[in-house]
């Protein structure tokens, strides 16, 4: 149980610091848009990654979650993606919000749906 615990905890804070790390990285530096959103996105698959193995996620982490997954800044329907890049940022968006709703709901079908058929 001891183990569970820290686990918990450091998921937390990693997720925590992740969030406000991000935060500030678009209020301290002048780059572009996009730049901003790609790295955003390239955080957001990392935290997704180490979230979807937690056993527990706390409220407290939720609630950033909740908070990156909604900065106009980071999505792409907000700001102007190229197509690759906002089918990375929509699946990492909803890879989030399926490991703190503690499911890992159909992301991939999601990506499948967004990427354009090539065939025809």
């Amino acid at each position: 149980m001891g183990a569970l615990m820290r686990k918990a905890i450091g998921v937390a804070a990693f997720a925590s610091l992740t969030v406000a790390g991000l935060i500030s990285s678009i209020a301290a530096t002048g780059i572009n848009k996009e730049q901003s959103v790609r790295e955003a996105t390239v955080q957001m698959e990392r935290l997704a990654t180490k979230l979807e193995h937690a056993k527990k996620i706390a409220s407290e982490t939720k609630l950033e979650i909740d908070r990156l997954i909604h900065h106009p800044q980071y999505d792409c329907k907000q700001v102007a993606c190229r197509t690759a890049l906002e089918v990375r940022n929509r699946a990492a968006r909803e890879r989030l919000q399926a490991a703190s709703a503690g499911s890992k709901a159909s992301t991939e079908l999601s990506v499948r749906r967004t990427i354009p058929d090539q065939t025809h």
